[in-house]
């Protein structure tokens, strides 16, 4: 367990694996209802790839705003999904040509990034964040529903749930995107440990890991929404796979 100072990553961090690991289960719950009904795969990736539309534009686009940003020559951007030779199924691509490694780190990173901050920013557009923190310190289960239906009394919360709902379960690194980044990772990982066997690893300025936990804990309250989001959808999506698997 971390120190309580950093909790705020610590928190953030496991919300975003959990909601990860939902969108993973949703998609294969929907797609396999979709099937089911149909009998027709094609159709079942089409009908999901439809549903997560606005959330596939973000990812790709982050992906090649990134890549021209860093002067690297892009092409092929599609949104459609596409069956690869391997038999898995792939929403959207951009291929990306040229630059090293730091630049396709960066390029797949950009989704997480990007996605990340829309995430943040639809949460708090959508419901007031402080409230629901507050109620969930305070253990105020009936303030935290009154805070949570106040949402559905704007007229266009539908429009901004849905959005929240696709871009947050859209967000994640494909195995493409992740393979710099665990190569960067490696390289960064090997690095600290020759420091720390060293003993100069610098100290981080307190100024500076006051930010991180700041902007972590704004981070760890908008995921935490998006999270409860989840938490609604998947459920409905297994009952509706239970119901057309009958």
């Amino acid at each position: 367990m971390p120190p309580a100072s950093w909790f705020p990553l610590f928190w953030a961090a496991v919300f975003l694996v959990a909601i990860w690991w939902l969108s993973r289960q949703l998609a294969g719950y929907f797609m396999a209802a979709i099937y089911r009904l149909t009998r027709s795969q094609s159709l079942a990736v089409t009908l999901y790839a439809i549903l997560f539309l606005p959330g596939t534009l973000v990812h790709e686009s982050s992906h090649w705003a990134m890549a021209r940003l860093l002067g690297a020559k892009t092409a092929g951007f599609h949104v459609l999904p596409r069956v690869d030779s391997k038999g898995q199924v792939q929403l959207g691509a951009v291929d990306v040509r040229g630059g090293g490694l730091i630049e396709h780190t960066l390029i797949g990173m950009a989704p997480m990034l990007v996605g990340g901050l829309l995430t943040v920013g639809l949460s708090y557009i959508l419901v007031d964040v402080e409230a629901v923190r507050a109620a969930l310190q305070a253990d105020a289960w009936a303030t935290l529903i009154q805070v949570l239906a106040a949402t559905f009394h704007r007229p266009d919360a539908w429009i901004w749930l849905y959005l929240l709902f696709t871009i947050s379960s859209s967000m994640f690194l494909s195995a493409s995107d992740r393979a710099p980044l665990q190569q960067m990772a490696l390289y960064v990982a090997l690095v600290f440990l020759l420091l720390y066997l060293l003993g100069v690893i610098p100290a981080l300025p307190p100024s500076w890991a006051q930010a991180i936990r700041d902007v972590a804990g704004v981070f760890a309250a908008g995921l935490a929404v998006a999270l409860m989001l989840h938490l609604v959808m998947t459920p409905l999506a297994w009952l509706f796979y239970r119901i057309a698997s009958r």
